[in-house]
């Protein structure tokens, strides 16, 4: 691309400086797809932030030609002045219509007005070109990580996801309710969430900016040949995976609740291996043990949260591999034809599957043809396919 031809508007703010929502924004001359960066969603996970505003300075100082459009904007203004994960209420847990509903109504405390102002500026830069749009979401970890993604698991984010070189954890979403890419997802972009390390780590600003060049480049945003130190960059990326599986699933999830008095154990890193049984943290009843073999995942070591930890396992290629072919040709159709499955009068795209008649297999069954569990009460599970699932 001709350099003088890539004029494009760049706004750069450091934003405990200036308290600016929009980090950053750069518009190329040529078509491309929009790649939007949300970055302190939780006021104490500031990393994300950071590896924005270098981006940008980056970009401006070099002239760097651009496809399409790169927006960088940062979360909870409020919560990030403080240092806290949140004030009021956990932005990351607000996402429903419901909510949103509500909140459009009348925003009550600081975080619903924080939510407001992100989402109106979310739809606009999103209206005309959902499809079209990538969103990365950027975060950090209490515990010593190494960096990793989490995703709605549909084929157009899991195949972007793949290209980022890091851990890809699947299933998250079933068990957090409200989150934003959740909320965002369904209207068309690709979505993914990226860890970059330990909140304080000055490494996971590193992360965050290797991540975050890496997508822009396998976005078509960027030619490789125009980032700095592209290749340098990736092979960070492979080597902290190491010898990592490329794929995880959520298996279990240990909730917390207010005065439980849950405290993890000293010294768990994320996807460090354990068994069975082995004490992981405690609380008044006493000892919390792995419900199952497998690897910890998002051990708590921070006030604020209401998920202990988890327990993820690899997930084998040639799962994926049949997943996506079983979607190509559309055997999600023939679900409902299985014994115990109905549709629901309320959501056409949701099936309930009672689980008396239906006991074998269910729940990775429908994660093979595009399926979310949403729920299970009363003996029937209902599951909900994944909108925007094949068009990349």
């Amino acid at each position: 691309m001709n350099r003088a031809a890539a004029r494009r508007t760049v706004q750069n703010s450091g934003i405990t400086e200036s308290n600016r929502r929009v980090v950053g924004r750069v518009r190329g001359t040529r078509p491309g797809p929009m790649v939007l960066v949300i970055a302190g969603l939780h006021g104490n996970e500031p990393a994300g932030v950071r590896a924005v505003e270098r981006l940008f300075h980056t970009l401006g100082a070099r002239d760097t030609p651009v496809r399409g459009e790169i927006v960088g904007l940062a979360g909870n203004l409020t919560a990030l002045a403080h240092g806290r994960r949140f004030l009021v209420r956990d932005l990351n847990r607000s996402w429903t219509r419901r909510r949103i509903a509500s909140i459009r109504a009348r925003p009550g405390d600081v975080e619903e007005s924080e939510q407001l102002e992100l989402l109106e500026l979310i739809e606009d830069l999103l209206r005309g070109r959902e499809s079209e749009s990538i969103i990365l979401d950027l975060h950090t970890t209490s515990s010593e990580s190494i960096p990793f993604c989490t995703l709605g698991d549909t084929i157009r984010n899991r195949e972007f996801a793949r290209r980022l070189e890091i851990p890809v954890v699947l299933g998250i979403e079933e068990q957090i309710h409200g989150a934003l890419l959740e909320y965002i997802g369904a209207r068309g972009p690709v979505t993914v969430g990226v860890e970059g390390g330990q909140h304080d780590d000055p490494s996971s600003v590193d992360y965050h900016e290797h991540v975050l060049w890496t997508a822009l480049v396998q976005a078509g945003c960027l030619d490789a040949a125009d980032v700095p130190d592209y290749e340098t960059r990736r092979g960070a990326l492979v080597q902290a995976r190491g010898g990592l599986s490329r794929f995880f699933e959520v298996r279990a999830r240990r909730a917390v609740s207010e005065g439980d008095g849950f405290a993890m154990r000293p010294g768990f890193r994320n996807f460090e291996p354990v068994t069975e049984g082995q004490p992981l943290a405690d609380d008044r009843r006493g000892a919390v043990v792995a419900p199952e073999k497998g690897r910890i995942f998002l051990p708590l070591y921070q006030e604020q949260g209401d998920d202990g930890f988890f327990i993820v396992r690899p997930i084998h290629e040639s799962w994926l591999r049949l997943s996506t072919v079983l979607r190509h040709l559309r055997f999600d159709r023939l679900a409902r034809l299985l014994p115990g499955v109905h549709r629901s009068r309320r959501r056409p795209d949701t099936l309930l599957v009672d689980r008396r008649v239906a006991r074998w297999q269910v729940t990775p069954l429908f994660h093979l043809l595009g399926y979310r569990k949403r729920r299970e009460a009363l003996g029937y599970a209902a599951f909900s396919r994944r909108r925007h699932d094949l068009k990349f």
